[in-house]
């Protein structure tokens, strides 16, 4: 009765494509009822189903779709599913809105990372100069700055070079006077005519062409022509610099914010070279920042495969047959400087890393990533809840393409809700981003035509992506199947529990990146140093301080804040000159760090003496033939006992007089001073007691009262300097400024890895929820059964705790090797620990701990009638 009704009421050409799911359908009601009672519910199943307007929109001669329509009902209906479930819809919206806050503001950072220097002209043909230096113990290291010589030499020998650019930095500030204002100016020092060209630097005022090709002539920015000389023309004036007048023949409009290098004012460099000929011709002499310009079509690459001979012909007969080591120019693309330079020593450039800027990229994909897991994870384990829905649309006449544009449409206003939300957030984040890294990253960034036009269709994609798995899933069930209850989702549930996995396995790498980043920083700020770096405060040495040094310094030293003062040029963290010392036996010389220091240098700085004996002023010899050396020159000389190398003799080219050799004794060894960032091997240092070249006064105050101290030290300056403004600094934040990068790729990170976690557990939430209402029935039986409490917990919990051993298993080899890939570039840095890995364990689980088990107590406690009065 049944098929006769069927082949009497269905349409002839709706009855091949459907009547294979309506005899499954028979067939269920068969076994389950009985023939008599499954003809009846048959036929009322087809009465519902297939009314005669239903039958006619699967007949081929429906009429035609409006698309508008069907796409606003989509929306309409996904908006109602979403308002409906409203627990799921608040997670799945907040882990996207986090998730997508977190991207913007990571692609914000990371987009004005890659913009410095792209303002620079034909940037494609210009490129900086640096030296690979190779030492004779195998060390290699890269330094940004050049001998003199290697510009001219390789315009002279290569046409395939346009122009160079030599640039010498001034390590301290300079006094500067025009008119009756005297004030101190930094970065700046002498320059080759050709700096406007290679930096495409905008003339306000002059001819670039001639500005700084005379001797004492001066370009100035327009930040310093408005210091001195307010809005009036500045070309043509003189400003007192080394009590020498300087003419001033340009001014530049001021270095762009994305620029490496930020400099104030430029003295021709033919000043420095009448002065000193002899010092341009060195090869040996590494003090100058050097670019070059390409001729357009040239290959740098094959241009920079010549250097190496270039080296051999010019610098190393010079260089290499002294002592031994050797260096290899290189070309760096200008706008590679910023982000690519961080292993380059003796940089005046501002620096990023790319290596922060990989580390954040990837961390805001993986949270993206961990927000669609979510998603798709939370669909899936609901699909229970809505396969009775597919397969009554299915039954009544949908196609499972409208199926998909459905589901997929509820993704895409999740995304888009999320989104919203999302910018507004960043609005309000913006500015702590911008003060933490000293960036300046606008907010009308947003309202760019381009933005918005590409953050909707991001928004599309990515809810395209969260949602295309669901949809298909979902919509490919068959009616019958469905609707007979016969479906099962012991696959699916596989597949969840892997989607969490990987969501962890993302979380514990975070995690332990984010461990490994900041115990690195934590040990690069508490290592010993060599010297003990607090309380240091150094002032420079002034106008008439020269006169009297010893007096000045005793007058400076005459407070019960100062515990004892030295004078020198070379401190840890700032400029100290690089030198050669010479083996008076072997007639071998070796580059070394050299300090030029007083008696008091090693007591002030805590430098800790493990051989001989410190400088004396009862010893008044020490000054002309005493050294005291560090243990990695003591290795270098060949003593790997310190005490060994007492006494061995040394060689030492004397400053004041280049043809003559100060002949001394090693009387002291002190343990290994770092004086630069542990991103750098240990440097052989050897001190000396030079006066001539003292350039700074230190002083080791006592922490309890420094605004007194402070006060004491520049009423003192006064007495000594009219014209100096007294300014100070503490060495310590020498070494903040080496370690700020770090330090901002440990908050960055560390914060964004926390909004990881976050959108993870929340997640794991969402489905403890839903799966912990599935299993009420199951729970209340137990527990009418005699189940306790704590037993329950247990079982509803133990399933997560099992995936997440899984993950942290997964996780722990990836994350050893890219910890260690990482650290790879400091010379000292952490042991990858076992410790690292369990406390990032630990916290996952403790949070893993509070997320589940808050939802399998509060299962376990429900009322046991509650769930089974129904039944």
């Amino acid at each position: 009765m049944a098929l006769r009704f069927f082949r009497w009421y269905c349409h002839p050409e709706l009855k091949d494509a459907i009547e294979g799911d309506l005899m499954e359908l028979y067939e269920e009601r068969v076994r389950d009822k009985g023939k008599r009672n499954a003809d009846g519910r048959f036929i009322v199943d087809v009465l519902l189903l297939f009314r005669p307007g239903i039958i006619k929109s699967r007949n081929k001669y429906h009429q035609p779709i409006n698309h508008s329509n069907m796409l606003r009902s989509y929306f309409k209906i996904g908006w109602r599913n979403l308002a409906k479930n409203r627990l799921f819809t608040t997670i799945n919206v907040s882990g996207m809105a986090i998730s997508i806050t977190s991207f913007i503001l990571i692609s914000l950072f990371i987009y004005d990372e890659l913009q410095y220097d792209k303002h620079i002209e034909n940037r494609s043909l210009k490129f900086r100069v640096y030296n690979e230096n190779f030492n004779d113990d195998g060390q290699v290291t890269k330094a940004a700055m050049v001998p003199p010589a290697v510009a001219p030499a390789l315009a002279a020998e290569y046409p395939e070079i346009d122009s160079y650019f030599r640039f010498l930095n001034f390590n301290s500030p300079v006094l500067f006077e025009a008119g009756n204002k005297k004030l101190t100016e930094d970065k700046g020092g002498y320059a080759d005519p050709s700096v406007f060209d290679m930096f495409s630097l905008k003339i306000l005022e002059g001819n670039p062409d001639t500005a700084l090709k005379e001797p004492n002539t001066v370009a100035i920015s327009e930040a310093v022509r408005q210091k001195y000389f307010d809005s009036k023309s500045a070309v043509g004036e003189n400003i007192e610099i080394f009590n020498q007048p300087f003419k001033v023949t340009a001014v530049f409009q001021d270095f762009p914010a994305h620029s490496h290098l930020q400099l104030n004012y430029f003295i021709s460099l033919e000043t420095f070279a009448k002065q000193n000929p002899d010092r341009m011709q060195r090869w040996g002499w590494n003090q100058f920042h050097t670019y070059v310009k390409l001729k357009p079509g040239t290959d740098f690459r094959q241009l920079e495969s010549k250097l190496k001979g270039f080296a051999e012909r010019n610098a190393w007969p010079k260089t290499k047959s002294q002592n031994g080591s050797y260096y290899i120019p290189h070309l760096m693309p200008v706008d590679e400087i910023y982000l690519e330079a961080y292993d380059q020593k003796w940089d005046i450039a501002i620096r990023g890393n790319v290596q922060t800027v990989y580390i954040l990229a990837g961390t805001a994909f993986f949270i993206l990533i961990i927000a669609i897991l979510n998603f798709i994870n939370l669909s899936t384990s609901r699909a229970m809840n809505r396969v009775k829905e597919v397969g009554v649309r299915k039954a009544v006449g949908a196609f499972r393409i409208q199926l998909i544009y459905q589901f997929i449409s509820e993704s895409v206003i999740i995304v888009l809700i999320a989104l919203l939300i999302g910018a507004v957030l960043t609005e309000l984040i913006l500015p702590l981003l911008n003060s933490f890294t000293e960036k300046n990253i606008s907010g009308t960034f947003f309202v760019k035509p381009v933005v918005i036009g590409i953050a909707l269709v991001f928004s599309l994609l990515m809810g395209i992506a969260a949602g295309l798995y669901p949809a298909f899933y979902l919509s490919g069930h068959k009616p019958a199947i469905i609707l007979s209850n016969r479906q099962s989702m012991t696959g699916k549930t596989v597949f969840r529990k892997g989607l969490v996995v990987f969501q962890f396995v993302l979380s514990f790498f975070l995690i332990i990146g984010s461990l490994i980043v900041s115990e690195q920083l934590t040990y690069m700020r508490t290592k010993d140093m060599g010297f003990d770096k607090d309380n240091l405060l150094v002032v420079k040495i002034r106008g008439d301080m020269r006169n009297n040094l010893e007096a000045a310094k005793h007058e400076f030293s005459n407070h019960p804040g100062i515990v004892s003062a030295t004078m020198g040029y070379g401190l840890p963290g700032e400029a100290y000159a690089g030198d050669g010392i010479r083996d008076k036996k072997s007639k071998k010389e070796w580059p070394v760090s050299m300090l030029l220091v007083d008696q008091d240098y090693i007591k002030t700085l805590d430098l800790d003496l493990i051989a001989g004996r410190d400088f004396s002023k009862s010893s008044p010899s020490d000054e002309r033939n005493a050294f005291i050396i560090s243990e990695s020159t003591a290795k270098m000389l060949g003593y790997p006992d310190p005490k060994e190398a007492l006494q061995h003799e040394l060689l030492w080219p004397r400053w004041d007089n280049p043809d003559s050799m100060k002949e001394g004794r090693v009387v002291g060894v002190v343990k290994d001073i770092h004086l630069n960032s542990l991103r750098e091997n240990l440097s052989p240092v050897i001190l000396q007691i030079f006066p001539d070249a003292y350039s700074s006064m230190t002083f080791r105050i006592k922490a309890e009262d420094i605004p007194s101290t402070v006060k004491h030290l520049e009423t003192t300056w006064k007495k000594f300097n009219t014209e100096w403004p007294f300014e100070y600094k503490f060495i310590d934040d020498n070494f903040d400024q080496l370690y700020k990068s770090e330090e901002k790729l440990a908050m960055l990170f560390s914060y964004f890895t926390t909004f990881t976690i976050f959108v993870a557990c929340l997640g794991l939430f969402g489905l403890v929820v839903y799966n912990t209402s599935q299993r009420y029935k199951e729970i209340s039986i137990r527990k009418v059964l005699g189940a306790e409490d704590g037993g329950l917990i247990i079982m509803l919990s133990r399933n997560y705790f099992l995936l997440i051993a899984i993950a942290f298993i997964l996780a722990v080899p990836i994350s050893y090797y890219a910890a260690n890939l990482w650290l790879q570039k400091f010379a000292f840095h952490i042991p990858v620990q076992a410790g690292l890995f369990i406390k990032a364990g630990l916290m996952i689980t403790l949070l893993s701990v509070f997320t589940v088990g808050i939802q399998s107590f509060k299962a376990a406690r429900t009322n046991p009638v509650k769930s089974l009065k129904s039944e």
